[in-house]
């Protein structure tokens, strides 16, 4: 059934915009007047419109409140029908309203999600239709939201870890800028025929540099920043962009940590939910987001589907550390996968924390010990010359 978009007024005269589901044009307006709904825009919502992902932070929110109704004893379209009339408005109604009408006419509800694989990846459905038929919806949406919740503390974690550094880098740059473009230009012609220091002639030659090349220096930061514009837009540049960033020394090691700890997690959730080890592995990939740590899992499923050990076949990889084929070959002895799984995600989102801890404690020292540094190599440079002038006029 198709879904319109309305403009209308409330009660108390405010505009308010909502959507709802009708065969037709004509359909949504009667549905309207029934409502005694004044709407003065009604538009039919398009294919791309519908498919606009949610944030993590939304979905997170949609799947705890519909585990908590699931837990309570509703039944599941009464669920969606709730939070269907408390998300009213907000961007995630649309997506309730068609993922309702869907398991209202009889299909799966995760059939009904993979219309929206924007905003539920594969790991989400995957996990939604595999409860589907044990029967433990509520139970697999609890342990989902849990799951994304400890994927968006991590990511957090580093986020944070990098925001300060990258602002003061910013920072950095803007000062260098200020030196270069605009204060040792308006100092030059004070020292003009003068038999200048060292260290003023190289801060002097490089402001002078700058200057005159400030064209060229223009266009290439308009050329990067559109760069940067266009891998944040295009999926195919954004993926190489990332294998790049990825290969760096220090990020190569942190990210690797970042989609161990997300493989490891999704890996464990869905063999408690009763998936296959292969499934399981194979599933819980999709959301690692780091190319080569997703080549070397499923080149470890080949080898576990030709009858190697767990441990063997994670074995001799520079990407994974040592400790886990020896913890995965415990578990295949003790038959505790799963548990296993999520004690290697606990100890490496621990030794990630650490790491990003110390990153971020060492990294703002040096960087204004750096602009420090900077800052007074100009003045420096600067001061020298006018201490020598001071002393001829004495």
């Amino acid at each position: 059934m198709p879904l319109y978009r309305y403009r209308a007024l409330s009660e108390e005269g405010k505009s308010l915009s909502a959507t709802l589901n009708a065969d037709s044009l004509l359909d949504a307006k009667q549905k309207l007047l029934q409502r005694k709904i004044l709407a003065f825009k009604i538009d039919l919502v398009s294919e791309k419109d519908l498919n606009r992902g949610l944030a993590k932070k939304d979905v997170l929110a949609l799947t705890r409140e519909l585990a908590r109704l699931l837990q309570a004893g509703l039944p599941l379209f009464e669920a969606i029908s709730a939070l269907e009339e408390k998300y009213r408005g907000h961007k995630s109604h649309r997506i309730l309203l068609d993922v309702g009408e869907w398991v209202k006419t009889g299909h799966s509800f995760s059939s009904g999600l993979s219309r929206h694989f924007r905003s539920f990846d594969i790991l989400y459905i995957s996990m939604v239709a595999n409860a589907e038929k044990t029967g433990r919806l509520a139970l697999c949406l609890d342990e989902l939201s849990a799951l994304m919740e400890r994927q968006l503390h991590v990511k957090k974690q580093v986020m944070t870890a990098l925001l300060y550094p990258a602002i003061l880098s910013v920072f950095c740059l803007v000062v260098l800028s200020s030196l270069l473009f605009f204060v040792i230009p308006s100092l030059q012609e004070l020292f003009e025929g003068r038999d200048l220091h060292f260290f003023t002639r190289i801060v002097f030659a490089t402001s002078r540099l700058a200057c005159e090349s400030k064209s060229v220096l223009l266009i290439l930061s308009i050329l990067f920043t559109g760069l940067v514009i266009a891998a944040s837009l295009i999926r195919s540049w954004k993926e190489k962009l990332i294998r790049i960033v990825l290969r760096m020394p220090i990020a190569k090691t942190l990210f690797a940590k970042v989609a161990f700890v997300r493989f490891s997690r999704a890996a464990a959730t869905l063999l408690e939910g009763g998936l296959p080890l292969i499934a399981a592995f194979s599933q819980a990939r999709t959301v690692m987001r780091h190319a080569d740590l997703e080549q070397i899992i499923f080149r470890a499923e080949i080898k576990i589907a030709q009858g190697e050990s767990l441990s063997a076949s994670f074995s001799n990889h520079l990407l994974i550390p040592p400790l886990i084929p020896r913890m995965l070959g415990i578990a295949e002895q003790s038959g505790k996968l799963s548990f296993t799984m999520q004690q290697i995600a606990q100890i490496y989102e621990d030794e990630l924390e650490t790491t990003l801890s110390r990153f971020a404690t060492v990294a703002q020292p040096v960087l204004l010990l750096f602009l420090g540094a900077l800052v007074g190599f100009v003045l420096l440079s600067v001061l020298l010359p006018l201490t020598d002038v001071g002393s001829f006029v004495d």
